[in-house]
């Protein structure tokens, strides 16, 4: 009976601790796509993409060349033709090779220049958080909630003000067709 008693008093406590918690959510998509910086790191992102498809483009162009050059001679020697299919194949293999590092290096890059538009936005909710009394602030755009109340709670314009943000909501995407 007495250690009914404690484990009734310990739900009962816990249950006290839960109800005073404050729970917040956010779309922190949304909210960094409306901050001003995400322009400019958006835009820096394609121009690198853009010089990452220039090289690609030259790369196809000369692979091109060399396919042409290799079918303009139906005649030409044996050992020609074998060296000439094999700089194909060690072109395709410099090709996939480019195109894996790039990629590589295209995901690095984004990842350092959004680091300062991270820190800004994390700070900003770590203080909406504390000024209005939140124990804890979900993200909705992390797919990790599966409900959450229609009204109260939201903080993103409260974020977006003090990041001095858009305060537009950023346009929703197009959804997909089916099996693309």
């Amino acid at each position: 009976m007495k250690k009914l008693i404690i484990v009734l008093a310990a739900i009962i406590a816990t249950q006290t601790s839960f109800a005073q918690q404050k729970i917040g959510y956010l779309n922190s998509t949304e909210i960094l796509q409306s901050m001003t910086e995400y322009k400019t790191m958006s835009e820096a992102i394609e121009k690198k993409k853009g010089e990452y498809s220039k090289m690609m483009e030259n790369m196809y162009a000369e692979y091109d060349k060399k396919t042409k050059e290799l079918q303009a001679d139906p005649n030409m020697a044996k050992p020609m033709q074998d060296m000439k299919v094999q700089e194909l194949k060690d072109l395709e293999k410099r090709m996939t090779d480019f195109q894996q590092k790039a990629q590589g290096d295209l995901q690095a890059y984004a990842a350092e220049i959004s680091k300062p538009l991270q820190a800004k936005y994390q700070n900003a909710v770590k203080e909406i958080a504390k000024e209005q009394g939140y124990s804890y602030i979900l993200d909705l755009a992390a797919n990790s909630v599966v409900y959450y109340p229609e009204t109260g709670g939201d903080i993103s314009v409260a974020v977006k003000t003090k990041l001095g943000a858009n305060l537009t909501p950023a346009p929703k995407p197009m959804p997909r067709p089916a099996g693309k």
